[in-house]
């Protein structure tokens, strides 16, 4: 299957990379700026997600697109990341529906899940305050999404509390709307087994045009 992969050098991104690659599928890697290294059925680009005319012609002729982007906190604060975040998907979603792709992944974000009846993470007293400007940004994208307002086959995909790099063991428990925890009480999985889920999804689609999230 031939797909496109934003932020495809990212801590996400490159594993779900890795992963389509893995599985035999065509993979344009669409980058900001990182160079990535040659593999087998690996296009890999630099461009501007932010230029819907850009994305539409990256994506046009490609059965699928991932879209792990994200702005970076290291690099933008926490309201600057909502701006860019706000233009980014707006391309994305206007870039896609002009290319005639239909199927849409989105990484979103945690601040969306419930952490308890009625409350999400990112309204949660446990949620570090100088994260909400961009979460509450990405908790906006996922209702836009259900509200209907993108004619796509979307996709939206929460990592649990922590998601770094580890091991890739493919045991993993999958969940919907709720942040799922072990019996230790911790929120967690790798990016690989994060990735696993995600191409998962891209391969079986269970979840078109709604959302999950997945946690050891």
């Amino acid at each position: 299957m031939p797909i496109v992969v934003f932020g495809a050098s990212g801590n996400i991104g490159s594993d779900i990379r890795k992963e389509a690659l893995s599985r035999g599928h065509r993979v344009t890697a669409v980058t900001h700026s990182a160079a990535l290294e040659p593999a087998e059925r690996l296009t890999a680009l630099k461009a501007d997600i932010a230029d819907p005319e850009e994305v539409a012609r990256i994506v046009v002729g490609h059965d699928a697109v991932i879209s792990a982007y994200s702005p970076g906190l290291r690099r933008h604060s926490a309201e600057d990341a909502a701006v860019l975040i706000e233009k980014a998907h707006a391309s994305l979603f206007e870039g896609v529906k002009r290319a005639g792709v239909r199927r849409i992944l989105i990484v979103g974000g945690v601040g969306s899940l419930q952490a308890s009846l009625g409350v999400d993470v990112v309204d949660s007293d446990f949620y570090p305050a100088d994260h909400r400007a961009h979460t509450l940004r990405n908790r906006e994208i996922l209702r836009s999404l259900r509200r209907g307002e993108h004619d796509l086959d979307w996709t939206y995909v929460s990592p649990p509390l922590s998601i770094k790099a580890g091991e890739r063991t493919g045991r993993f428990r999958l969940g919907e709307d709720a942040l799922l925890r072990d019996e230790a009480g911790e929120s967690r999985i790798s990016a690989a087994d994060f990735a696993i889920a995600i191409v998962d999804e891209l391969d079986k689609g269970q979840f078109i045009r709604r959302r999950f999230t997945a946690v050891y």
